[in-house]
Order: structure tokens, then C-alpha cells, then sequence
């Protein structure tokens, strides 16, 4: 991917994004929107250097941006969204709660880091070469599980890739 098409895909997650707030200002979606302004170079560029054939990405709710970055499946992304059953998920994943190949999400602060340890010990455990990349935001250091995933990765040599995306929304 050169220059021009991270260019690309990073305004498309912004245009995206921005467009997803006005529908949930109109009503339109159902239950929470989180969005990732500001964070979508983190996004493209992690992403854009994965190995999306083997490698494992687990996202946050603010994951709009890394499903976009991961598989530029807009169409899936705003139909499950808006509940719909051509979403990628059938529409019952809504927007926290996306999976999509080896792109997973989940809403709650903190609770991926260690679901991602065990992922990355799997693939250590059979070899594949493959990494798990757990993106999440500064706020989420407020967890205690986001600590005992780092002292269990550490201790078992995991393949893992932490991104911290200093978003500011920290609340603790």
C-alpha cells in the first residue's frame, strides 16, 4: 500500500465516522456510537503492516477505523450499524461487537488484552508465525486486567503486539 492509498483509506474512515455521528444524531442507529476522529493513521499504519492472511487483530470500541484499515468492508460496517441483517455481523453485533476473519472487536474496556494473550499463545503454540494486535485507548490503563495481560504475555513470550492510542477520552 503506497502513500496515496493510506491517504485514501484514512479519509475514508473520517468520512465515515463523521457520517456516523449524524446518523446517530438523527436516531437512526441503535445503541452506542464510539467513533475513532483523530486515531485513523494509527490505524491504517498498524494495520497496513499486519500479514491480514495469519496475523490476529483485536479491536476496541472505538474500532470502526481498524475494521475499515483491516477490510474496507463499509457497506457491512454501516448495515450492522444500523441492525441490519446485510451487516457483518447480520446486524446483531452492532457497533462495539465486530468480527470479520481474524478481525475481532469487543466494547468492554480492557477485556480483549487478555482474550488477545490467549489468541497469540495459540499461535505460538502451533507455530504459525502469526502475531495478535490488541489496540487500545489510554483510558483503558484504569483496568486491572490490561496489567495481569502484560505480566502473562511477558512471562509466556507471546507474539503480541499492544497499540496504546492516546485518544484524551481517559476518564480515570
Amino acid at each position: 500500500m503506497d502513500l496515496v492509498e493510506k491517504f485514501e483509506q484514512m479519509t475514508l474512515i473520517r468520512e465515515a465516522e463523521t457520517r456516523l455521528l449524524e446518523l446517530f444524531g438523527t436516531g437512526l442507529l441503535n445503541g452506542t456510537v464510539h467513533t475513532c476522529i483523530g486515531q485513523e493513521a494509527c490505524a491504517v499504519g498498524v494495520v497496513s503492516a499486519l500479514d491480514k492472511s495469519k496475523d490476529i487483530l483485536y479491536s476496541n470500541h472505538r474500532g470502526h477505523g481498524h475494521y475499515l484499515a483491516y477490510c474496507d468492508d463499509l457497506k457491512g460496517l454501516i448495515a450492522e450499524i444500523m441492525g441490519r441483517p446485510e451487516g457483518t455481523c447480520g446486524g446483531v453485533g452492532g457497533s462495539q461487537h465486530l468480527q470479520k476473519e481474524n478481525f475481532y472487536s469487543n466494547g468492554i474496556q480492557g477485556a480483549g488484552l487478555p482474550v488477545v494473550v490467549g489468541m497469540a499463545l495459540a499461535e505460538k503454540m502451533k507455530g504459525s508465525g502469526a502475531i495478535a494486535v490488541a489496540f487500545m485507548g489510554d483510558g483503558t490503563f484504569g483496568e486491572g486486567a490490561v496489567y495481569e495481560a502484560f505480566n502473562i504475555a511477558s512471562l509466556w513470550g507471546v507474539p503480541m503486539l499492544i497499540v496504546v492510542e492516546h485518544n484524551q477520552y481517559a476518564q480515570s
